[in-house]
């Protein structure tokens, strides 16, 4: 049986990371309105994310799809799939991540972390760099490869979503629409999933 994972917040929830619901209003600031108005606050605020995301371990649900090789399709910017042992080639991160930034203009790649002493480009140096991440109000680049990934698989796991971001359904729905079974997983899923995984596989 073929199987793909769409992966919510919910999912590193047991790894300390709090999902949007628990982080207030910060879901209104994770928009390009807000990126382009308040770039230092911005950057300031994804920086506090990334020592959260930095300092959290995967919890048992990431460890089994990677143990599975399971291709996952992540809303998540947290990297913990990456660190559970999933592959690059295993894992389409469709919200980015919050390894690296670019400038806009000369293109130039980033580790995140300068963002701590500068938000320009250092090469630019009036040029503000970009997040590699897809901020509300933004286009989904992967968002096509994510639809051919679920759509090719005999079942779907849709592991802590709570389906408030459109892109979470355009992909169940896309899968649905293929013929695809779609299993929804949104509580406990780190005793869940390696559960389910060792049941059918």
């Amino acid at each position: 049986m073929k199987i793909a994972a769409l992966t919510g917040a919910g999912v590193s929830k047991a790894s300390g990371v709090p999902t949007f619901v628990e982080m207030g209003d910060l879901r209104d600031k994770l928009s390009r309105s807000y990126y382009n108005s308040h770039p230092i606050e911005f950057y300031q605020i994804l920086n506090g994310m990334r020592t959260v995301t930095e300092a959290a371990n995967p919890n048992p649900a990431h460890i089994a799809l990677a143990k599975k090789h399971i291709p996952i399709v992540t809303m998540n910017i947290d990297g913990l799939h990456h660190k559970a042992g999933s592959t690059e080639e295993e894992v389409i991160e469709i919200h980015g991540s919050l390894r690296k930034v670019y400038c806009p203009k000369c293109s130039k790649w980033y580790p995140f972390s300068v963002t701590e002493e500068s938000i320009k480009c250092g090469k630019c140096t009036d040029v503000i760099l970009q997040p590699d991440i897809v901020l509300y109000g933004d286009n989904i680049p992967r968002l096509q490869d994510s639809i051919n990934l679920v759509s090719n698989v005999d079942l779907l796991l849709v592991i802590g979503t709570s389906f408030y971001t459109s892109t979470a359904t355009y992909v169940s729905e896309a899968a649905k629409s293929a013929g695809v079974k779609v299993e929804i997983i949104n509580e406990n899923a780190e005793e869940l999933i390696p559960k389910f995984l060792n049941q059918i596989r």
